[in-house]
């Protein structure tokens, strides 16, 4: 295992964890690996890049893309990177020992794609809940099962970027709309439960809805973009089609923007509600979580805009 290099692409814009995401891989860092890190400052004002520049210890390269977008900025990233793979993580992530061993056991296997899992950095209520939801759609998968990838924990062999890269015009789902693609060219993608990093889940409920709309748009948009690609989740496809079907009825887009009104409402209430009993608790984001999903779903059409968490909420949020 000698003598081989791996880089890490940390996208970041005003977030001060970043630091500690850092130092996290260079603790997870083995001996006999070589580990380039670079981070992408995408955006952030500028009292927090000089703090990046001079505070922020452990990086290789310190890159500026000034263009919003949180894939542009990856790809920024992988230009520059140099080796065999490349793991992608996120400011808000902590990475966890046995992440680099995990990701290149897979790679060694075969696998070009190699998606991890993500657990919570705290473990007060509210992240609990989110964990929850998150963990949900890995309970059945083994090691080696296929599934749609995110960027806030994935491995990639450096000779898929020969032929692939993220989309940039999105906000979200342009790391699903990769893997996806990814095998549309004949490479293997492989969930891998041992490589693990640590996320800061959001504090309000609001936004994790709010969210939700937008990654259902972004699902609804790359499905009727590709109709051909194949998606792993089959609730997915179920709901692409109906909503393909309920889109050819009048008043959808304001049934829809009635819906993700809803469930931002219905969050921020579930936020105020501690003592509701766990189950109870997340029985009810569960619903949100569809309720958001699918107003995404329906609020997509061909041509309009891309919906953002600060244009739902009404308010603007330091990361959109």
């Amino acid at each position: 295992m000698t003598g081989r290099r791996v880089s890490v692409v940390i996208p970041v814009k005003d977030d001060p964890r970043v630091a500690a995401c850092v130092a996290s891989i260079r603790r997870a860092g083995p001996d006999w690996l070589d580990v380039q890190v670079i981070v992408v400052d995408n955006g952030s004002g500028d009292e927090f890049r000089r703090w990046l520049a001079g505070e922020v210890a452990g990086y290789d390269a310190l890159l500026c893309e000034p263009e919003p977008g949180v894939y542009r900025a990856r790809n920024r990233g992988v230009a520059a990177a140099d080796g065999e793979a490349v793991f992608f993580t996120d400011a808000d992530c902590l990475v966890r020992p046995g992440w680099f061993e995990a990701g290149l056991a897979l790679i060694d296997e075969g696998y070009d794609l190699v998606q991890g899992y993500s657990g919570a950095a705290r473990g007060d209520r509210l992240q609990r809940l989110l964990q929850a939801r998150y963990g949900k759609r890995f309970r059945r998968l083994r090691r080696g099962d296929p599934m749609e990838v995110d960027t806030r924990n994935l491995a990639v062999r450096r000779a898929v970027f020969e032929r692939l890269a993220f989309n940039e015009r999105f906000r979200r789902v342009s790391d699903t709309e990769f893997g996806l693609r990814a095998e549309q060219l004949g490479f293997r993608v492989g969930y891998s439960p041992t490589m693990r990093v640590n996320h800061d889940h959001d504090t309000d409920l609001r936004v994790f809805a709010a969210k939700q709309v937008c990654h259902g748009w972004g699902a609804q948009r790359l499905m009727c973009e590709d109709p051909a690609l194949r998606w792993h989740g089959g609730h997915l496809r179920l709901v692409h089609r109906a909503t393909t079907f309920i889109q050819q009825l009048p008043g959808r887009q304001a049934a829809a923007r009635a819906l993700a009104g809803t469930a931002i409402f219905a969050a921020g209430l579930l936020q105020q509600a501690p003592r509701l009993p766990c189950a109870a608790a997340y029985g009810a984001l569960t619903i949100i979580d569809k309720a958001a999903l699918l107003a995404g779903h329906l609020m997509y059409a061909e041509g309009q805009p891309e919906p953002s968490p600060s244009e739902l909420l009404g308010r603007r949020l330091p990361r959109d």
